[in-house]
Order: structure tokens, then sequence, then C-alpha cells
């Protein structure tokens, strides 16, 4: 394949989602197979997208591919963390510059407003469901991140 797309998101949370939604986007194909190679990388947070996404790129996902391939390089971040403050703490522009000087034939930067984890909780009775929680389990905590966090402390798995 000629086509490599490189998601750079910030921890494992993000990691399961993404990787559930290309399994599913999957199992709707005929063949099962998309003609685009995917890697999913974690940086380990917000700050992982200005020293640590290059890097891998450049050490850890063009290695596997031949010269010829085409990388879309997907940057998925949070607005919550810098959402009200002036100097935000990554310089996405610089990111995007130094991936595509690296190889990249573009750069797509995905923001999830709040957290992505808020997100998720609007399918909470499916989220309930994959972690084997009684139906109608009560989700409390002060933002999406607190509340997936509790759900799995009722697992032992946190």
């Amino acid at each position: 394949m000629n086509k490599c797309l490189v998601l750079f998101v910030e921890g494992e949370t993000e990691i399961e989602f993404y990787k559930a939604v290309i399994s599913f986007a999957r199992g709707k194909l005929k063949n099962k197979r998309f003609d685009t190679c995917i890697e999913c990388e974690n940086v380990n947070g917000i700050g992982g997208f200005k020293n640590i996404a290059l890097r891998r790129f450049e050490k850890k996902v063009k290695p596997k591919y031949d010269e010829a391939c085409k990388f879309t390089v997907v940057l998925c971040s949070d607005t919550d963390v810098f959402e009200l403050e002036q100097k935000p703490p990554v310089n996405w522009d610089e990111v995007r510059n130094d991936l595509i000087s690296a190889g990249a034939h573009d750069v797509i930067l995905v923001r999830a407003k709040k957290s992505i984890e808020d997100w998720f909780l609007y399918d909470s009775d499916s989220i309930v469901s994959f972690l084997r929680l009684k139906k109608g389990e009560k989700i409390t905590g002060s933002n999406g991140y607190d509340k997936l966090k509790r759900l799995y402390k009722n697992l032992k798995v946190v």
C-alpha cells in the first residue's frame, strides 16, 4: 500500500476509541480491508505533540513503509486543557511544518471540544454494556475523564 494514515492521540483512551472506530469501519467493507495502512500512536498528553509525535513519525512509523508512501498525519487532541489559555501549550503550525518537513504529505488537526471522554459519554449505555456493568449504572464525576475513570474503578481495572 502506498498510503498511510497516522493518528497521534493524547492517551490510551483515545487509542482504544480510534481502534474501535477503525474496526467498525472495516466491518462495513465487503473485503474488510482499507486501501490505506493505519497507525495509532499515543503521545502521552498534550505536550507530546510537540516533542514525541515527530520523533515517532520519523523513527517508528516511516521506516515501516517504502519511500513512495504518502503519509496523512492526524493530530487528535482535546481542547479542555488549554481552552482559556492565551498561549496554548502547543504551536500547532510548528508541529504541522515539522511533520511535513519530515515527509508527511498532509497534516490534519482533529480537536475534541472539551475532552474526548465527554464525547464517549453521549453513548453511556454502550459504555456500561461494554464494561459489563449493571444496566442503569450511575455515572458520577466532575468531567468526562473523571466519570470514565470511576466506571473503570468499579471493575478494579484502573
